[in-house]
């Protein structure tokens, strides 16, 4: 008996064993999933300019996600460097290999790793790739989730029909044009389409020289030019583009100039480069990977064509040529980057519709606007939203109706007017201002929402982060300058250290704006005196009581109640003579010295893409909230003047000045 009751003990001290064995495994095998760093693969085609900036975008972009190379994920770079046969070889040997996540940057690479992939699970984003429909791996633009489940990422048609535009206004006399290109590139051939298409429409004739390697490009170049090529055009092709050096000299033996869609070195002899910016296109296609690191389903992804504009102009080029090219001052302005003989400068520009998404011909959208109140500044986000849907086809009074409705200044009135919008027959609803977007999140049921003029979209109550919000919910937010707000004020008013400023608090805009400004004006050593209002009555006392707090500067952020009685504030700012620093650039001629805030144009500009994408059937789901905010200065000189006050250089170079009358 006891030696049965002893291997009984016996068997069940094993099984305890055995299972705290397995249960210690099952916590180790957890905690490996858990800590798993994954190892990604980046495949581009060339070392060239525009393909490394595409994947510098992408491994920032991670990098801002959490997945920080060398720390929280492991890349692996291939470069084929301009051979075909090279990028089948490793596309093959990435396959095999242990990857979480594959990522292309050219339309080679993206075709040789997605024919070796077909299949598999692993997920390849791709990138700087003109047309990935050309490419023959069953992707069709028109149909943005018909792909295969591995397989996602960003296409960016170049605007060939810009680039022969702006050569013919610099030299209306362009009559013949010479192309180099590599037909094995399918990039190459959608680009030759589309410039046969629209030399045939400007009456240019385009001459042609096929090329198999980049030993051949010069003689190519030489061919065109004896065959009386007034200017050398080189599309996205990337045999051409590696010997970029090869065809500027050729061309400039000959005295002609060389336009392409492929911004590089700036000062590399190109007369002008009308392309994209390929950092920020990797950018996004960093912020694609993300999602699926993190766990996001590729096969319910958008395969969009996005394409940041970036434009660059060379003066320096137009040294010594044959015909009479010259820049107009519109093209200057719109440079992005223009080179001179006092060197090379990056302009502050209008944020350019980023196109990829147009009104097909026969239908008819309609879109609501909800604001606060009418002002300035809603005015310029307006016309940016307008001016952006013109270029992207939907033209008001043709095949676009725009309904507008605001709250006349009053909060309560914002629910009314998102619930007639919510019951009426638009196709978007676009709530400007917090206040609107506010009670478009807990009001709007039966509509997709597209918000822009909004300071801080969470803390409006649309999201937890930019990536995950409301379903029915996207748009752009524009968080103001602070920093260089305060940096502002220090510079006008030196050794100042009490600044007051008034806002509604039942403005989730504003309240978020305090949140942040508290800390920043404190790290100053600048104390900020607050009174807080509930409706615009109430506004001019306010500023007065502000007056007997000894400040030294009033300071106004984009508060909708204050700013429907900004007239007030400017008169006792006037009156005490006390400067008054404003984010909003719209406000300045009213009584305001210095604007240190958003141009809410370009605003409206970036919002004007995500109403037309949801116009045209994407689920606002998928699509993250955007940032943007292009600082805009703008100073008033009749201000500065009353009150003494001289403006820094440093400061006026960067600022606009209100016209004084």
């Amino acid at each position: 008996m006891l030696n049965t009751i002893k291997r009984l003990a016996l068997g069940f001290f094993l099984i305890f064993i055995a299972a705290g064995i397995l249960l210690v495994s099952d916590w180790n095998r957890r905690a490996g999933f858990h800590n798993h760093i994954p190892r990604v693969a980046i495949l581009q085609h060339a070392s060239t300019k525009v393909l490394d900036d595409c994947v510098k975008g992408m491994v920032d972009a991670l990098a801002e996600e959490g997945f920080v190379e060398g720390k929280t994920v492991i890349f692996q770079r291939y470069n084929s460097e301009g051979d075909i046969s090279v990028s089948n070889s490793i596309a093959r040997e990435l396959v095999s290999g242990n990857f979480d996540l594959f990522l292309t940057s050219s339309t080679i690479s993206m075709q040789t790793l997605a024919n070796a992939n077909r299949g598999r699970r692993t997920v390849q984003v791709f990138g700087a790739v003109a047309d990935p429909a050309a490419a023959g791996i069953g992707i069709d633009m028109s149909k943005p989730y018909a792909h295969a489940p591995n397989l996602i990422g960003i296409g960016s048609f170049m605007p060939v029909d810009t680039a022969f535009k702006m050569a013919r206004e610099m030299f209306p006399g362009l009559k013949v044009v010479g192309v180099a290109w590599n037909p094995a590139e399918p990039n190459s051939r959608a680009f030759l389409v589309k410039a046969r298409e629209v030399c045939q429409q400007l009456g240019i004739t385009l001459l042609e020289a096929n090329v198999d390697n980049t030993a051949g490009v010069a003689e190519s170049v030489d061919s065109l030019i004896s065959r009386g090529a007034q200017a050398i055009w080189v599309g996205g092709d990337v045999t051409v583009i590696v010997a970029i050096d090869n065809v500027v000299g050729s061309a400039r033996k000959a005295h002609i100039p060389v336009f392409t869609l492929t911004p590089g070195k700036p000062d590399r002899g190109t007369l002008f480069d009308a392309g994209a910016d390929f950092y920020r296109v990797g950018r996004q296609v960093g912020d694609l990977a993300a999602q699926v690191l993190h766990g996001a389903d590729a096969s319910k992804m958008p395969i969009e064509n996005i394409v940041p504009q970036n434009l660059v102009v060379n003066e320096l080029a137009l040294n010594d040529l044959k015909d009479p090219w010259h820049f107009t001052d519109e093209i200057r302005a719109k440079a992005d980057i223009l080179v001179d003989q006092k060197g090379i400068h990056i302009q502050k520009t209008a944020a350019r519709v980023e196109v990829g998404v147009h009104a097909p011909p026969g239908r008819k959208f309609k879109i609501g606007i909800g604001y606060f109140a009418p002002e300035p500044g809603a005015d310029s986000c307006m016309k940016g939203i307008s001016d952006g849907l013109k270029a992207l086809g939907f033209v008001e009074g043709q095949n676009l109706t725009v309904q507008k409705a605001h709250a006349n200044g009053e909060i309560a009135n914002t629910t009314s007017v998102m619930q007639n919008f919510d019951n009426s027959n638009v196709d978007v609803i676009v709530p400007m201002t917090t206040p609107c977007l506010t009670a478009a999140c807990s009001t709007v049921r039966n509509k997709p929402v597209v918000f822009t003029y909004v300071y801080d979209p969470i803390a409006a109550g649309a999201g937890k982060t930019m990536d995950d919000h409301l379903p029915n919910v996207t748009g752009v937010g524009s968080f103001p300058p602070i920093e260089d707000t305060i940096n502002a004020i220090q510079q006008l008013v030196p050794g100042v250290k009490t600044v007051g400023t008034l806002y509604n608090s039942s403005e989730a805009n504003s309240r978020k704006v305090m949140e942040v400004a508290r800390g920043l004006f404190a790290k100053r050593g600048i104390k900020l005196e607050e009174v807080t209002i509930t409706n615009t009555s109430e506004v001019f006392q306010a500023a007065q009581s502000l007056t007997s707090k000894n400040i030294q500067a009033f300071w106004i952020t984009g508060d909708n109640t204050a700013e429907q009685a900004f007239s007030g504030i400017a008169k006792v700012a006037e009156q005490s003579h006390l400067p008054l620093i404003i984010n909003d650039p719209e406000f300045t001629e009213q009584g305001a010295l210095i604007a240190v805030g958003i141009g809410w144009y370009q605003t409206g500009l970036a919002a004007s893409k995500r109403i037309a994408q949801v116009l045209l059937g994407q689920n606002p789901r998928n699509l993250p909230f955007e940032n943007v905010a292009v600082k805009e200065l703008m100073v008033n000189p009749k201000v500065a003047r009353h009150l003494g006050i001289t403006f820094p250089a440093d400061l006026l170079k960067d600022a606009q000045k209100v016209p004084e009358k």
